[in-house]
């Protein structure tokens, strides 16, 4: 191309409406390759303006294109701290590593995985590549992934916990009923304060176990009995449950369920302990009182359960490892009930995500798949016929 543009002085017209028409589709080629690729392209020139972009760019960064031709390139980007990101890093003329930010939609949270690298040309720097792409999808399945093997490491360790701790543990609690009976045989009586301990042994006895029983439910192989469960039916059930301890905590329940949801194939039992674990945290969350909302849908083929409540929030630094094992927040918890409920949503083909903002409040949105009946097929004689 380039020697034939010094030849331009020697050529006719013709010659020159073939140059220029190889320049066009040259041109085209590269803008449609940049179209045509799912991550989002931004060039600038050396005064930071942006002179090309694809479509990609246009749909996953928000941006203003209005007078684009007068302003540097990070005061059309809306999201401040993408903006200021983007700015530090083309005045400071460096590579930086990809960077992930969360974009709030009207509809849903996306991640966007954004890098700034300096555009080169003869060893100087000639203006700005942005590429930006979005990984909501590979981040979740990445999380995902880091669930499952967490839960299949914890696998291993299950057997080893059942005997090493549980056997051992029920020996105790034998022991010291075996105890009070041999005193009480004796014709002797406890001292009060001896009493007290003894009841604090059996008390953290039974705190000990109910952390064994949890830990072996998060890790052990689970056997669901599958049936039609109306959701409707099981929260109203579990609101029934959770009323005298909601009024002791100055907590109001509210419940939108749509009516006429169909049922879904599912265990009673674990969605119900799942429900329960969800409302439990929702409890803790409110110490002070507050709301609980229990909301259905049925959209699509699936069935929305939602669990809102009112409380402090889960702060964003620690909101994708809440349903990691042993993570918890809870100077007495275990770190395995949303573990479990992970896991029981899972067993049911459904789905889990979490919404939570500081001092606002956090949301649970749980889908699970509608039980499909099978269609009655027609018979040899109505094809007959």
């Amino acid at each position: 191309m380039r020697r034939a543009l010094q030849k331009t002085s020697r050529m006719n017209n013709e010659q020159m409406q073939s140059l220029l028409g190889l320049v066009t589709e040259e041109y085209e080629l590269l803008d449609a390759v940049l179209d045509s690729v799912s991550i989002g392209i931004i060039v600038c020139d050396s005064f930071h303006i942006m002179v090309q972009n694809n479509k990609a760019s246009s749909r996953i960064l928000p941006m203003e294109f209005h007078d684009i031709q007068d302003r540097p390139v990070w005061s059309c980007i809306r999201d401040p701290e993408i903006s200021a990101f983007v700015h530090e890093t083309i005045e400071s003329e460096e590579n930086a590593a990809p960077r992930d930010f969360v974009i709030d939609t009207a509809s849903d949270r996306r991640i966007l995985s954004l890098a700034v690298m300096p555009l080169v040309r003869s060893k100087s720097v000639r203006g700005t590549i942005i590429t930006i792409e979005d990984v909501t999808d590979r981040r979740a399945d990445e999380m995902r992934n880091r669930r499952l093997e967490s839960l299949a490491s914890l696998t291993n360790l299950a057997a080893t916990v059942a005997h090493e701790i549980k056997n051992p543990l029920g020996s105790i609690s034998i022991y010291v009923q075996l105890l009070r009976k041999n005193i009480a045989s004796c014709g002797e009586t406890l001292s009060p304060q001896n009493v007290k301990y003894l009841d604090v042994v059996d008390e953290e006895i039974e705190r000990l176990n109910r952390i064994v029983v949890d830990f072996l439910f998060a890790v052990r192989p689970l056997k669901f009995e599958f049936s039609p469960v109306d959701i409707n039916a099981l929260v109203l059930s579990l609101a029934d449950f959770f009323s005298g301890e909601l009024e002791q905590h100055k907590i109001h329940l509210q419940l939108d369920l749509a009516q006429g949801l169909p049922s879904i194939r599912g265990d009673d039992r674990f969605l119900r302990q799942m429900l329960i674990n969800l409302v439990k945290n929702a409890i803790a969350a409110m110490p002070l009182g507050g709301s609980i909302h229990l909301k259905t849908r049925l959209r699509d083929d699936v069935i929305l359960l939602a669990v809102e409540d009112t409380g402090t929030g889960i702060p964003d630094d620690v909101i994708h490892k809440i349903f990691e094992p042993y993570f918890t927040t809870k100077v007495d918890g275990t770190g395995l009930g949303l573990t479990m409920t992970y896991k029981v949503v899972k067993e049911h083909g459904g789905d889990i995500q979490v919404k939570s903002e500081a001092d606002k409040g956090t949301c649970f949105t749980i889908t699970l798949p509608v039980l499909r009946r099978a269609q009655k097929l027609l018979g040899y004689e109505e094809f007959s016929t």
